[in-house]
């Protein structure tokens, strides 16, 4: 049987290089975080959000998931994406087996992804799963619980690519070449619009 994945959205970053907040870029008729957290629903009924900057502007976005997500302020955000991760793992590990980490800025995580990510966990048991593109392993990327532990010690602007050298032979990859779309500057939002 496999395991019910909890989904941990990143979202605390206050978009310094694009000057307005990324996670309310409409595409496709949505904002990206409203996109983001309907593909997290998709899959999963334990959702939390991570946010920090902008999160006044955000929270109003994200009323009409009340009933369904959880959000948690990150007071150190300014520090960098380590923090996010820290808090919110340390909300969710208690109950939750396997938690799937997602940043608000990848428009093309879809549902069929992250399915084949849990299958893909379901088949091998390691103890992540990564996507990879541009020849390298990114986000959306998968946790088991026993990884829990390294990702607690993350603060900082260290993110969880800091230590997967230490898990090499457990982890299994799966493609995903649009991964490499995410939005930082206004050139990027122009490109998605290109879409």
């Amino acid at each position: 049987m496999t395991k019910k994945p909890s989904i941990l959205i990143l979202a605390a970053g206050n978009s310094s290089r694009l000057g307005s907040p990324k996670q309310l870029i409409e595409f496709e008729g949505q904002t990206l975080i409203e996109r983001i957290t309907e593909t997290a629903l998709s899959i999963s009924g334990e959702v939390l959000i991570v946010l920090g900057g902008n999160s006044e502007l955000i929270l109003p976005k994200l009323e009409r998931f009340n009933n369904v997500i959880s959000t948690i302020y990150n007071p150190d955000w300014k520090e960098g994406m380590g923090t996010s991760i820290h808090i919110g793992v340390e909300k969710l590990a208690e109950n939750s087996d396997l938690i799937i980490i997602l940043l608000s800025d990848q428009p093309f995580i879809s549902k069929v992804l992250l399915q084949n990510m849990l299958q893909i966990y379901a088949k091998t048991q390691n103890s992540i799963v990564s996507c990879v593109y541009s020849n390298t392993l990114g986000v959306p990327i998968l946790f088991d619980k026993s990884v829990f532990p390294e990702l607690l010690k993350l603060n900082g602007d260290k993110g969880a690519k800091s230590f997967l050298h230490l898990y090499k032979d457990r982890i299994s990859t799966i493609d995903f070449p649009e991964g490499i779309v995410d939005i930082d500057t206004l050139e990027d939002v122009e490109n998605l619009k290109r879409y």
